[in-house]
Formats: C-alpha cells, sequence, structure tokens
C-alpha cells in the first residue's frame, strides 16, 4: 500500500470531478485499467474503491474522473478533498478494458455513462491502445446537459483522429434524448454512427453503472456480441464503476 498526494482538483459540475494525484515511481498500468483508491474514513480501517485512470499511461500524474454520490461511502469525502491531501493507494493496476483482448473487426465502440467515460480517456490519450481500428465511436450518455457536454469535451481535448462521438441525456432535454440501451434497440445509435453492431465488424467496451451494464450485455449479447472466455475469442469487454 502507498500513499499518494492530491495535486490538482476541478470541478466539471457540481458532482462530477477530475482529480490529479502524484503517482508513485515503478506504479505502472495500462490505458483501460483502474487503481483502487482508499481513505481512512472516521477514524476506522481504511475503504478502498476502484477508479478508472482517465490519464496516458506515460504521463507522470494519476489521473481520476469522480462522480459525488450523494450519501456515497467514499466519494463525497474523496471529492471534497483539498489540494496537498493524500489518499492511500493499494496494490496493483487492475481491469478488464485492455482491446488487445478483442482483436479484429474495424470499428471500437465504447459505451458509457457518466464517469465510466475514464477508461475510454486513457485508451484516447495512448496513441498504440487502439490504433488497429479505423474508427472509434463513443457513445456516453447522462442524465443532464451539462454533465454530458462536460465529459464529451473531455473526449474531444484527447484530440483522437478516428473519434466520432454520441452522446444523450436520459433525464434533460437535449438534441438526442433516451438510454443507449433503447437508442440501440430502435437502431438510432447505429443510423448516426453509420457503422453496423454485428461481430463480423465491431469491437465493443462498456463501462458504467451496474444495470447499464447487465442490459447492455444482454442486448449485445442477442446480436451476438459475446466476451472471451476460456481462450475463446469475442468482442464485448465490460467494466462495471461498482
Amino acid at each position: 500500500m502507498q500513499t499518494i498526494q492530491l495535486l490538482e482538483k476541478n470541478a466539471l459540475t457540481d458532482s462530477l470531478f477530475h482529480l490529479r494525484f502524484s503517482r508513485p515511481k515503478h506504479w505502472n498500468y495500462q490505458a483501460g485499467q483502474f487503481a483502487r483508491i482508499g481513505l481512512a474514513l472516521n477514524g476506522g480501517e481504511p475503504v478502498f474503491r476502484a477508479y478508472s485512470m482517465s490519464s496516458n499511461p506515460i504521463e507522470p500524474t494519476l489521473d481520476f474522473l469522480i462522480k459525488r454520490v450523494e450519501g456515497g461511502t467514499l466519494s463525497p469525502t474523496l471529492t471534497g478533498l483539498e489540494v496537498g491531501a493524500e489518499v492511500l493507494l493499494d496494490g496493483e493496476a487492475e481491469g478488464n478494458l485492455l482491446p488487445s483482448r478483442i482483436p479484429g473487426g474495424d470499428t471500437m465502440w465504447f459505451f458509457a455513462t457518466g464517469a465510466g467515460l475514464a477508461p475510454f480517456l486513457s485508451l484516447l490519450k495512448d496513441p498504440d491502445a487502439i490504433s488497429e481500428w479505423d474508427t472509434v465511436i463513443l457513445a456516453l450518455s447522462a442524465r443532464g446537459v451539462k454533465e454530458v457536454d462536460a465529459l464529451a469535451d473531455a473526449a474531444i481535448q484527447t484530440n483522437h483522429k478516428k473519434l466520432r462521438i454520441l452522446t444523450t441525456t436520459t433525464r434533460e432535454p437535449s438534441p438526442l434524448e433516451g438510454r443507449i440501451t433503447t437508442l440501440i434497440e430502435s437502431g438510432k445509435i447505429e443510423e448516426l454512427a453509420e457503422h453496423k453492431l454485428v461481430p463480423e465488424s465491431a469491437r465493443t467496451m462498456l463501462c458504467g453503472n451496474p444495470d447499464f451494464i447487465k442490459e447492455m450485455r444482454a442486448l449485445l449479447k442477442a446480436r451476438g456480441l459475446i466476451s472471451p472466455r476460456f481462450g475463446n475469442p469475442g468482442q464485448l469487454l465490460v467494466e462495471s464503476l461498482w
């Protein structure tokens, strides 16, 4: 277990924060992976949660997108820290969102809800991580316009030349409204992306809340897109936010 220091904090919305921490020497990770961050709350044992890095693995810092969940165990305290505060970093980097696990196809799809964008920012910043795909499509959902716009801006700032972004809101009016699953079922996502979600061409990654993950898994499985298992190839990788 190691200690890392908060170097910078930026509020993207009232509840969504970009936190930048120091990075221990020799603590390495691959784009798409997560770290276990923790704090001792109220003098008790440390509480840890997994947060995906949003930074490029070659950068000297560890960056995270963290959503403050009211009533949450760790996120309210974590997002309330002042610059200079220290937190715990437990173990090594982990995670399933490694593109090398799902080779083939010509289009990489990223599906994210809220702060689930973080690992995809890391992948977009790493020039080698997704270089084999001709097109990268990010379908991004959030409750409101301010949050989805802030997240989309973060993706745009990666300057990835192959990236196409589709944003949708679920609680406020916007040019594209509705849950990602509903928009896939209606064909709207594929129409706007001008690409098909089929196993021959598509490789897919999911990161978001558990209900979203469950529904998306079932929806993509019905289309023949499945996770690699026991050495068998697949087209789908998944990381749940909790």
